[in-house]
């Protein structure tokens, strides 16, 4: 490693970076406001044609998951093995990636073992993991803009609820519609075995409804009594339950896993990347997009090889076939994430490392 590397590693993991005012605005204005704002209009059309009996053509809903293949979605976690080097000063290259591809290997493999073997028990076990990551990418951009819940505690709220809305919102409102997806996921590796037809039971609905109303306004309380700015965390908690609630599940999993979640991740990504940060201090958002773009692609297009050769295997071609590679990636991505979250200190009640400091001196344009 040479000393220039060693210098630029030193500045993206510098302790108890704070966060520029400029950045949080940029990330808020630029970056946040915009999605929330498509999801909402998303939601109210979807409100609106619900009202009409018009349904949205499964060919719209499934816009998003194509789109997602080579934009923010699949490529999100194409740089996971590059993530020791950068936020572990002293970290070869090469090791980081050996470390991380053995990862992948090791826990993907046992992820698609239990799907072979249980398809259900591997979809549910996907549905947890997936509530859990979704919340820690909420925690993180929490903690960047220095708002929403503080704390241990404040941290576990925010992992169940913004966890908890897109898993189980569309389980109690849209429940046939979200088990259809189970079951065509879950055949994918069952060849078709299994229940053909699935039914939340009226209790478990009620639970799930209760469960996210009191976690929406726990979250309220808590960001209210922390003092701090509040309107993006409400309008946040609100235009979610309001998506996921009127949204055909299967076009709004794909828009917030696209547009919500992967962004967030990516711009996370971005942060430990000296040269992207320092674009991102300047306000510039297409430049490090770019890069990452530039970094993700040789990852990107294995696991593309993967998904053909995974669909020539069962013959399909489908969403199911999709989320089942997803599930595959998803469990040793989280393990990859939760690494960053303890490396960072997301969890703490004083985050740190969160931002690389400027590699240019202030004043450069």
């Amino acid at each position: 490693m040479t000393a220039a590397t060693a210098v630029d590693r030193s500045r993206a993991v510098a302790p108890d970076a704070a966060v520029p005012p400029a950045l949080r605005t940029w990330v808020t204005d630029r970056v946040l406001a915009p999605v929330t704002t498509a999801l909402a209009a998303v939601a109210l059309t979807c409100a609106v044609l619900g009202l009409t009996g018009v349904a949205v053509p499964m060919a719209v809903q499934l816009v998003p998951f194509a789109v997602s293949v080579l934009v923010f979605g699949l490529p999100h976690g194409a740089l996971d093995h590059l993530v020791p080097a950068r936020l572990r000063p002293g970290t070869s290259t090469v090791r980081s990636v050996v470390v991380v591809v053995v990862l992948y290997l090791v826990v993907g493999t046992l992820t698609a073992a239990l799907w072979v073997v249980a398809p259900l028990l591997g979809f549910a076990v996907f549905v947890g993991i997936t509530w859990f990551h979704w919340g820690q990418g909420d925690l993180f951009v929490d903690r960047l803009l220095g708002d929403g819940a503080p704390g241990p505690l404040g941290s576990v709220l925010t992992v169940a609820l913004r966890g908890a809305v897109p898993m189980v919102v569309p389980f109690v409102v849209q429940p046939d519609a979200a088990l259809h997806v189970v079951v065509d996921t879950a055949a994918v590796v069952g060849g078709g075995s299994g229940p053909s037809v699935l039914t939340v039971p009226p209790g478990v609905r009620i639970a799930g409804a209760v469960l996210v109303v009191l976690l929406v306004l726990l979250h309220a309380a808590v960001v209210h009594r922390a003092g701090g700015p509040r309107w993006r965390q409400l309008s946040e908690d609100a235009v979610l339950v309001l998506f996921f609630a009127v949204v055909p599940p299967v076009l709004a999993v794909g828009l917030y896993f696209t547009l919500w979640h992967a962004v967030r991740h990516v711009l996370r990504l971005e942060l430990t990347d000296p040269t992207s940060a320092e674009l991102l201090h300047r306000g510039r958002l297409l430049a490090p997009f770019l890069r990452f773009l530039r970094q993700a692609w040789p990852i990107t297009a294995i696991a593309i090889a993967a998904l053909v050769v995974l669909a020539v295997v069962v013959r399909r071609a489908d969403l199911g076939v999709y989320l089942a590679l997803i599930a595959a990636l998803t469990t040793p991505h989280t393990v990859v994430v939760t690494w960053m979250d303890r490396v960072q200190h997301t969890w703490g009640r004083a985050p740190s490392d969160l931002v690389p400091s400027p590699t240019a001196p202030e004043g450069t344009p």
